[in-house]
């Protein structure tokens, strides 16, 4: 039986998505066509009114992502008002619009986090396969302007099957050559636009298997300097772990249910249209409107985020593939977007992190000595 979970008084972060605009067509965007993916865009007082609701509440941080928040007049009024709330903050970028005077005004805040880079390559060859012709030396224009103007930087890479052969001249590129102190990596998931060319832009169980070894080894190469809460390395990081507690003959604390997601339980998110939402992965689960609802209600007492609240207390052996898994008392089910982009049920495993499935299709346990 898992331990019963007690409940902040209010979120500890909130991500805003203040845009569904986007000076990219990336070919594995999961906002666009997606509930995220809004005509509806609030204007400047909405944010800074709902900025100041966050600070009451003693929201400690915002993560402002879009569409891409550059593209946005009023970003740095949106930011003034999250400084003047006591709140810090960090960006979501593709970095192809920052100036100089957004990186000086950011840096001169003292109050970022870091704003994060997407680079999906080392080169224009690989990065602008899926992103677009010019995207590379965008993003690295981006990039020298931040590290000019001296903000904290760091960058998220998505690993699919054109850019897998440049995944270790990426990283060296990232922390070596430019020197972020820390990266991220997850890879095209099933979600939004990538949803209608699959075959195009996700991995195979094949390729997926090798992105997995790959990014286990470059992780070995720089520990603790490579992140990931899904994708590849997430993935092969537990089952290693997975498989090392079932060898042993022990459970793992927490697991063999539905515990895959904690942040139901420390954040929320907004959509570009103000409507609140569990995360901007599940965007379509409306638990009110920004400015409308009161947050601390919202968070508190909403009947929808309750029963996904909840879900870490459905057992594992109640679903029929997971009955006579050897890893059933070491698996959390997966992310729960992962479960309904796949299965069409939030309150399911995910098939995209069952390790039994992984084996039959191929794939292998990484092992370190």
């Amino acid at each position: 039986m898992v331990e019963p979970r007690k409940l902040m008084k209010s979120p500890k972060s909130m991500d805003l998505d203040i845009t569904s605009r986007c000076n990219l067509k990336c070919k594995y965007c999961f906002q666009r066509t997606s509930p995220t993916d809004t005509k509806t865009e609030l204007p400047t007082e909405e944010w800074m009114a709902f900025c100041g609701e966050l600070g009451d509440c003693a929201v400690m941080s915002v993560c402002i992502g879009g569409g891409e928040p550059f593209i946005r007049d009023d970003l740095l009024e949106i930011i003034d008002a999250v400084i003047e709330n006591r709140m810090r903050f960090s960006i979501l970028s593709n970095g192809g619009l920052i100036r100089p005077e957004h990186a000086e005004y950011i840096a001169s805040t003292g109050r970022c986090d870091y704003v994060q880079i997407s680079v999906d390559g080392s080169c224009p060859e690989t990065h602008d396969s899926l992103r677009g012709s010019g995207s590379f030396e965008a993003a690295m224009r981006g990039v020298r302007t931040l590290q000019d103007a001296g903000v904290p930087i760091t960058s998220r890479i998505t690993i699919h099957r054109y850019n897998l052969d440049d995944l270790e001249n990426t990283v060296h590129l990232l922390l070596d050559e430019i020197g972020m102190p820390s990266i991220s990596t997850n890879s095209t998931c099933y979600l939004g636009v990538a949803r209608k060319n699959p075959d195009e832009v996700a991995l195979t169980p094949a390729e997926f298997c090798d992105a997995m070894e790959r990014s286990l080894i470059i992780a070995e190469q720089y520990p603790r300097r490579i992140s990931a809460a899904d994708g590849p390395l997430a993935l092969g990081r537990t089952f290693q772990e997975m498989e090392k507690a079932r060898a042993e003959g022990r459970a793992i604390p927490g697991r063999g249910y539905l515990t895959g997601c904690g942040c139901m339980w420390s954040k929320l998110a907004v959509r570009p249209d103000g409507v609140i939402v569990p995360c901007n992965m599940l965007a379509h689960i409306e638990l009110g409107r920004m400015n409308r609802d009161l947050l601390l209600r919202i968070w508190q007492d909403h009947p929808e985020l309750n029963r996904l609240r909840n879900r870490y207390t459905i057992p594992l052996s109640t679903f029929s593939e997971c009955a006579d898994c050897p890893w059933q008392l070491t698996c959390s089910g997966n992310c729960p977007a992962s479960s309904y982009t796949r299965t069409g049920n939030v309150f399911a495993p995910s098939p995209d992190g069952c390790l039994k499935r992984f084996l039959e299709h191929g794939g292998r346990i990484i092992r370190f000595p």
